[in-house]
């Protein structure tokens, strides 16, 4: 029975990265007993097939790239099952490289800032996508990129 847990979980891990609790419940819901769920995970967790870090690294980049804020961020990891420390380590590396207000821009640039009605509709998107009231502040006030970083707590 491991045997048929662990050739599920490649077939799922060959479509698409999983996070260790994603395969567990999976597996679960399929019926395999929790020994059989423990075994397969171990098995796959050892030979780095089922990695959190790599699938946490893998959503950071995807939610960047579609201008997501550090809270969103967050939130999607820990949605996906990503354990608290890993999430705090990955925000933490975040906070010393990634200029938010830089990621916002793009975001900023799509709204007409010069209106109320404008910077409130931009207010709210980012908001939304989980930026920082100081990043808000600064691309509602039309200021855009510059040299501080913009973070506040996740």
């Amino acid at each position: 029975m491991p045997n048929e847990a662990k050739s599920l979980a490649l077939r799922w891990l060959s479509q698409r990265s999983l996070t260790v609790r994603e395969v567990q419940e999976r597996l679960k819901e399929r019926g395999f007993d929790a020994g059989s769920v423990e075994m397969a995970v171990a098995d796959l967790v050892r030979v780095s097939l089922l990695d959190d870090r790599r699938v946490a690294d893998q959503v950071i980049a995807r939610g960047l790239a579609r201008h997501e804020g550090p809270r969103h961020l967050a939130q999607r990891l820990v949605t996906r099952g990503v354990p608290r420390d890993v999430v705090d380590d990955v925000m933490q590396e975040l906070r010393q490289r990634i200029n938010w207000l830089e990621i916002a821009e793009p975001v900023g640039q799509r709204y007409d800032r010069s209106s109320p009605k404008g910077r409130a509709r931009l207010v709210r998107r980012l908001a939304r996508e989980g930026f920082p009231g100081s990043v808000i502040r600064q691309m509602a006030e039309g200021e855009g990129s510059d040299d501080s970083d913009g973070i506040e707590d996740y």
